[in-house]
């Protein structure tokens, strides 16, 4: 995104999707404050909910860090409309899977 208008669309077709400055990454920013293998984004079915897919982005030990709604992430999970920043590339996590639940509280005595 920038200044809040969607350029470009990645969808994730995978279960692990490399984001970095290097060519054989999938998905490639051409910037100096990307590191070569800066971060990865994973797929991962739920546990309890059966077709249900978490999705994680964790930071591969780069210079300049990952961000998740400008907080600074080693390993996070990502809900709809989160907002992810590498270097000066914003993404927005857009997902079409709305379930329909009942909010759950758990009480721990």
């Amino acid at each position: 995104m920038v200044d809040g208008v969607v350029v470009s669309n990645f969808p994730l077709d995978k279960t692990s999707i490399l984001i970095g400055r290097a060519p054989h990454c999938d998905i490639v920013i051409d910037e100096d404050a990307v590191s070569g293998e800066h971060a990865r984004i994973e797929l991962v079915p739920n546990d309890l909910m059966n077709g249900l897919i978490d999705v994680f982005i964790e930071d591969l030990g780069s210079t300049n860090g990952t961000f998740v709604n400008d907080d600074s992430i080693q390993r996070q999970q990502l809900q709809n409309q989160d907002y992810v920043r590498i270097a000066w590339t914003n993404f927005k996590l857009v997902t079409d899977f709305n379930p329909k639940l009942a909010k759950t509280s758990v009480i721990v005595e």
